[in-house]
């Protein structure tokens, strides 16, 4: 599921491409994302939660592509379940929020999903 939704990321915004980082990142030189995956339920529908990390030195940069993110993650409660890869997916933004981290001098505008996955 988690390669499955990365590429989808990834294709949906190309600028993404070699921008997103698991966990955590050291690359300061443009706008990249750091994202986690943490398993919530099991079953035949499972639940994760998904946290983008949008790095950025520009306020307005980070925002737009929290923008941007929505509008490909943040599905209707009604949405039916989209495929990628091999992963049938229903995403919600859960929660967030911006805080600048001045010994980097960069803004993190933090997403959190639920997804619901088969």
């Amino acid at each position: 599921m988690e390669v499955d939704i990365k590429e989808f990321i990834e294709r949906e915004i190309p600028e993404l491409s070699e921008k997103l980082y698991p966990v955590f990142t050291t690359r300061l030189d443009c706008l990249t994302i750091a994202y986690t995956f943490s398993l919530l339920t099991g079953g035949h529908v499972k639940q994760s939660q998904l946290e983008l990390k949008i790095i950025s030195e520009d306020y307005e940069e980070a925002k737009e592509m929290e923008s941007r993110l929505k509008d490909l993650l943040d599905m209707e409660e009604d949405e039916s379940f989209r495929k990628v890869g091999n992963t049938y997916y229903h995403s919600e933004l859960a929660g967030g929020g911006v805080l600048f981290n001045a010994e980097c001098k960069r803004y993190e505008d933090t997403l959190l999903y639920i997804i619901d996955w088969r």
